[in-house]
């Protein structure tokens, strides 16, 4: 019975000693040691950004320049030209007209001869064609003398002409202000001898009266004594018959007199209130005859000041026979060729505004709210890996977009340092700086070996050999790491990886 226990036992321990070594192979098989990997790295001095990034593409804006001198007094029946390089006659129309130039509705071909008035300016030659890159006061057209000379002797007759009409309507300006003031004065004068003239022609008329009733109150006496005498037999018949004729026509001049008093009386009343009304209206009746008085002056002071203006923009603009660029940028169209007039309906020509280079991208409502226009950026663009572009924030569309899931802004963040040879629709990133730390070392997070707390990077030296260095780290953007002490600019470092071998 032992021995069959004991056989029992060995076969029992052979069974385990196999399963167990079944197990220990599944698992060395399934912990076969990995082979370390190493990517070397370099330790650089630079600028590490964190924030959010966000890509977009590069827009930028066009500029164009018009003809900003003349009036619209033309009517001429000049050419139009259309706009090399796409743009098309269109473009311009907006424009005031100048006096002199084409604004007819018609059009020609560029290099047409011109066929407009003899004040319309005639393009000699360009300077400038689409592609081109130009600085602001590039020369870009050149003008023929003789119309530049026709267009300024008809600004300056114009400048003449309206010199003229001012020292008119200055004078005839002053003329009607000395007729104001005389009239006020003899209003003012009148009304304060008014009342004595009055008093005096009532008294004067009185005197008449009078004088006439003293007439006819002697003649009156002569005819009563004529009477007594003849009835006492004394013969006055005849002198009391010339007396009684006498009487009757004192009589009659009496009466007459005492009409004439009171007519005159009526009339001396309506002058000497006529007097004294214009007299307490003086001040107002000459604030009104001199109300407006300065208006033509004031039309031709502004028509001779906008005569001088033209001639000054056109002596700005052309004066030498040359248009010159206004901005910087690159020529996008030509509005003109050789033998065409200038055209009220047709830009000079138009750029790309190199100040203007933007990028809009969408942002989330999460991250929008610490915000705000003026906000500093990084953008970066992959036509150039290694370059970072300063910018900020131009603007904020408030105005949201919704998708499936998320709620988001446009944001266009505006280039702030010269953006030469970046071109329209290049792709890239904007970066919103939430922090940011320039001119330090740092090197990827991914070379940093954490250990007991402390960090280390393996160091690769000149000869091939490695060695693990302690290092002091700081900020991280979240893909590089700021090394602060430890390692030089230029340093290599291993960036670990495990490979699985596998085993047969």
């Amino acid at each position: 019975m032992k021995g069959k226990k004991i056989v029992v036992a060995a076969t029992s321990a052979a069974v385990i000693a196999l399963a167990v070594g079944a197990v220990y192979f599944y698992q060395a098989s399934m912990t076969a040691p990995a082979e370390s990997t190493y990517k070397e790295t370099i330790v650089e001095r630079g600028n590490l950004t964190k924030g959010v990034s966000e890509s977009g593409s590069v827009t930028i804006e066009t500029l164009t320049q018009e003809l900003d001198f003349g009036d619209s007094s033309s009517s001429a029946s000049g050419s139009t030209n259309s706009m090399s390089g796409g743009m098309g006659a269109g473009m311009g129309a907006s424009m005031g007209g100048a006096m002199g130039l084409s604004s007819a509705s018609g059009s020609s071909s560029s290099g047409s001869s011109a066929s407009g008035t003899e004040e319309a300016l005639i393009v000699e030659e360009v300077y400038i064609a689409v592609g081109q890159k130009v600085t602001e006061g590039d020369a870009i057209l050149k003008l023929t003398a003789e119309s530049v000379e026709n267009y300024r002797n008809r600004l300056e007759d114009a400048v003449a002409a309206a010199q003229a009409t001012l020292t008119s309507a200055s004078l005839s300006a002053e003329k009607q202000k000395l007729d104001a003031n005389y009239s006020y004065e003899m209003s003012v004068a009148r009304g304060s001898v008014a009342e004595l003239e009055y008093r005096t022609t009532l008294e004067q008329l009185q005197e008449t009266v009078d004088a006439a009733q003293e007439a006819l109150d002697q003649s009156a006496s002569m005819i009563f004594f004529y009477e007594a005498q003849m009835n006492q037999g004394i013969d006055f018949s005849e002198d009391l018959e010339k007396q009684q004729e006498t009487y009757d026509k004192l009589y009659a001049k009496l009466q007459s007199a005492k009409n004439n008093y009171t007519t005159r009386a009526i009339e001396a009343k309506k002058s000497y209130d006529e007097a004294m009304l214009k007299a307490d209206n003086a001040g107002s009746q000459y604030t009104v005859d001199i109300t407006g008085v300065d208006s033509d002056v004031e039309d031709a002071k502004e028509a001779l000041a906008d005569a001088k203006e033209q001639l000054e923009e056109f002596e700005a603009f052309v004066g030498d026979g040359i248009i010159y660029a206004e901005y910087t940028g690159t020529v996008t169209a030509v509005g003109y060729a050789a033998g065409d007039e200038l055209s009220t309906s047709t830009s000079v020509a138009s750029y790309t505004d190199a100040s203007s280079v933007s990028m809009e991208v969408s942002v989330s409502q999460e991250d929008i709210t610490d915000m705000a226009v003026g906000d500093a950026v990084i953008i970066e663009l992959l036509a150039y890996e290694d370059r970072e572009f300063m910018g900020e924030i131009l603007s904020i569309d408030t105005s949201a977009s919704s998708g499936s899931s998320t709620v988001s802004y446009t944001v266009a963040a505006v280039f702030t340092e010269d953006a030469t040879g970046i071109y329209a629709d290049m792709t890239g990133e904007v970066t919103f700086i939430e922090e940011r730390i320039e001119d330090v070392l740092y090197v990827s997070r991914k070379a940093i070996i954490e250990q007991n707390g402390a960090s280390y990077v393996k160091r690769k030296d000149a000869n091939g050999n490695v060695e693990q260095v302690r290092v002091t780290t700081g900020f991280t953007d979240g893909v590089n790491v700021q090394i602060v002490s430890g390692l030089k600019e230029g340093d290599t470092v291993l960036i670990e990886g495990k490979v699985k071998q596998n085993e047969n």
